[in-house]
């Protein structure tokens, strides 16, 4: 991390954004620290000349590793700005106080921006060899304790009794995720994953050849999920902080898929299982809904269809005769 004179401050870190929104959310945390505003902030990642070390974005790992060495560094940043305001300033070092990215000495109002610490601290003025040059920090934080997100994930879906089609009707779910950043990011992210998850447990498939080709190599081939697919997801988050983070941080990346394939699985065989189902393979394709009522002697009932209402939603006219709602594993389903 380097404050540069101009009004920037540039961190240098090693994990990717591959759309979670490091730039706001990273930036996010230098604004607490160091008091300074978003657009003041440069995330530098990806480029191999300037990054020498990284370890992906993997999971929840991006926010609980690099928030943790932005405080590190930020906490560095202070102490030795505090150093040069104490000289400039003709100050006892204790005297020095930090906020709002400004240096002031205590009961005073004799105070000096963050950015012009950086400059004086480039240009000697006089400074000790200890504190010339750039206002920089390296953190560094080799985190062996495990920070769990924890949550619970509700779904409610509907077969189609002529087709075999599976339907997702309702989502709901509630991630704690320790200490919440940016919420709206992490509402995003729940959302993708729980759309990652449909598609993994409902329709994606990769098809090979006997001699091995992959023959669904391309989306005109592999089925995706699309938006009309889906109805409103509900998500919340919970902020219980963490005891083994140092931030109170767990992961939210992870908080969308990992339940989302158990909870759809879970709720078709709840669905089917006043027939004696108990499992079915993934993806639960209307192929294979058919192939495991059929090896129980159950036929579709192709009198029975769904309908759309009013609104465009698609609604089920019949729900293979089971007159009733269960639930099974803490997931409601028809």
């Amino acid at each position: 991390m380097t404050v540069q004179p101009g009004g920037r401050i540039e961190v240098v870190i090693g994990t990717l954004s591959t759309g979670q929104g490091h730039e706001t959310s990273f930036a996010q945390l230098l604004g607490e620290y160091l008091g300074v505003p978003a657009d003041s902030v440069l995330i530098v990642t990806g480029d191999t000349e300037i990054v020498k070390e990284g370890g992906g974005s993997h999971s929840g790992r991006s926010m609980r590793h690099a928030g943790t060495t932005i405080s590190v560094a930020s906490k560095q940043i202070i102490a030795k700005g505090k150093a040069i305001a104490a000289h400039v300033l003709e100050a006892a070092l204790s005297d020095i106080a930090f906020a709002n990215a400004q240096f002031s000495v205590a009961g005073t109002d004799r105070r000096i921006l963050l950015f012009e610490i950086a400059r004086l601290a480039r240009e000697h003025q006089g400074l000790p060899a200890d504190l010339r040059g750039p206002l920089s920090a390296v953190g560094e934080v080799d985190s062996r304790v495990a920070s769990f997100p924890y949550g619970a994930h509700v779904c409610e879906v509907e077969v189609d009794p002529a087709t075999c089609e599976v339907f997702l009707v309702r989502y709901t779910a509630v991630d704690d995720v320790g200490r919440a950043v940016n919420p709206m990011i992490l509402h995003g992210q729940a959302h993708g994953g729980i759309v990652q998850g449909y598609g993994e447990a409902l329709i994606e498939h990769l098809c090979y050849a006997d001699n091995g080709q992959l023959i669904s190599g391309s989306f005109m081939d592999y089925a995706m999920p699309r938006a009309s697919d889906l109805p409103r997801l509900d998500t919340a988050i919970s902020e219980v902080p963490s005891t083994t983070h140092p931030l109170g941080m767990r992961g939210g990346g992870e908080g969308g898929i990992s339940p989302a394939l158990a909870a759809l699985v879970n709720a078709v065989v709840d669905a089917l299982s006043g027939f004696g189902i108990e499992h079915i393979e993934m993806p639960v394709t209307p192929e294979r809904v058919w192939r495991t009522l059929k090896a129980v002697n159950i036929a579709p009932h192709p009198d029975r269809h769904r309908e759309r209402d009013h609104y465009g939603k698609r609604r089920c006219a019949a729900k293979w005769g089971l007159n009733r709602r269960t639930s099974s594993s803490g997931l409601d389903a028809f």
